[in-house]
């Protein structure tokens, strides 16, 4: 069963990186399995790019960070350790460019409970979509 629920802390988006500092992921290059492939987009449907997308992998193996392409996509291969564990996944997607990609959005984060069955040939495959942080969200608090 996954949980999906949205931070909803006061966080001033400061960071501004240029766009080729990015890799751009193309979520059709993983040839490894199991993997974990997603989309982020806003609400109304709109691919976000340039999104920080943080896999906490817990104790079995060490944090991933990715940043979603131009498509609003990102990928990775589920550490095996955590499979063979049946571990849990963290991601958390955290808007680092303010309204460099077409808005400030809200952090959101997910948890996932993996199982040994995501071990087959198949990648997890996730939606988001993320609202954008009202003024007040962005503002620095005191």
């Amino acid at each position: 069963m996954r949980r999906v629920f949205a931070i909803m802390s006061a966080v001033a988006v400061t960071s501004c990186m240029a766009a080729e500092m990015i890799p751009d992921h193309n979520a059709d290059s993983i040839d490894k399995v199991p993997a974990i492939k997603g989309n982020v987009s806003d609400a109304d449907g709109t691919p976000i790019e340039y999104i920080m997308v943080t896999l906490d992998w817990g104790t079995y193996a060490d944090k991933t960070i990715l940043y979603t392409s131009s498509e609003g996509h990102f990928i990775s291969e589920i550490p095996h350790e955590v499979i063979e564990n049946e571990g849990s996944l963290t991601i958390t997607m955290s808007d680092i460019d303010g309204e460099e990609n077409g808005g400030c959005f809200e952090t959101m984060t997910d948890m996932i409970k993996l199982s040994k069955e995501d071990n087959g040939t198949e990648a997890v495959i996730l939606d988001y979509r993320l609202t954008r942080a009202t003024a007040s969200e962005n503002s620095p608090q005191s």
